[in-house]
């Protein structure tokens, strides 16, 4: 999960960067929302790894 977050940060920046270079108004639309849905899942797969290594103790008091 972790690699893949940082696979989809990566292809957002990129996509960022490369809708602020285009000429056409469309384009830099269509790049720019495709580069925000890619960098929410890279948010996405980090949050879900970050929670997948969390250990949960329970402790129970028993009288």
């Amino acid at each position: 999960m972790k690699t893949l977050s940082i696979i989809f940060y990566i292809i957002g920046s990129i996509l960022l960067i490369i809708s602020c270079f285009t000429t056409s108004v469309t384009a830099t639309w269509w790049l720019g929302g495709i580069a925000v849905v890619a960098l929410i899942v890279g948010c996405v797969f980090q949050f879900n790894s970050n929670n997948s290594k969390q250990v949960n103790y329970h402790h129970h008091d028993y009288e």
